[in-house]
């Protein structure tokens, strides 16, 4: 190899770093160009929150349609009153509208004369018994099927008279 050749390979070998250097150093700027993010065209529509009203009664309708309506004014009496009278209950119920004759109501306090610990409470509605129960200020309602008896209720219940 002689010294000419040596020193055209060494050019050649400056020039290509050189080449490369430069192309790399143009891919690197120190600008960073903003990657684009795809969007929706569509704008995202905000939910209109629906207004609900309150429950009603279903005059003529079945226990499970009236349940709401149930639920929503015995809480309303809870709110006021978180352990109220058997005859409390059932007075409320009347004045929403369901009728007394299909209701039956435990006593709200022990043959002892002590507090109940829970009220259960029935209405009779198109031949299903709504069950609701009353429990430390907290209502529970179930659907149930009418007994053998006609009733709703097993045992001890007051008059309604």
């Amino acid at each position: 190899m002689t010294r000419a050749s040596g020193a055209l390979r060494f050019a050649l070998f400056v020039s290509a770093a050189l080449g490369i250097a430069l192309t790399l150093s143009a891919c690197v700027t120190g600008e960073v160009e903003p990657v684009a993010t795809p969007t929706s065209s569509r704008p995202t529509p905000t939910p209109t929150p629906t207004p609900t009203a309150d429950p009603e009664l279903v005059p003529g309708g079945t226990a499970g349609q009236n349940r709401p309506y149930l639920e929503f004014v015995v809480n309303r009496l809870l709110e006021t009153t978180p352990q109220p009278a058997s005859l409390a209950i059932v007075d409320t119920l009347v004045a929403a509208g369901f009728d007394r004759a299909a209701m039956q109501v435990t006593a709200d306090t022990t043959r002892v004369g002590d507090p109940a610990d829970s009220i259960l409470f029935s209405v009779l509605i198109d031949g299903q018994c709504l069950l609701g129960q009353i429990a430390q200020g907290t209502l529970q309602t179930e659907l149930a099927d009418v007994l053998g008896s006609g009733r709703c209720l097993v045992g001890r219940t007051v008059s309604l008279d």
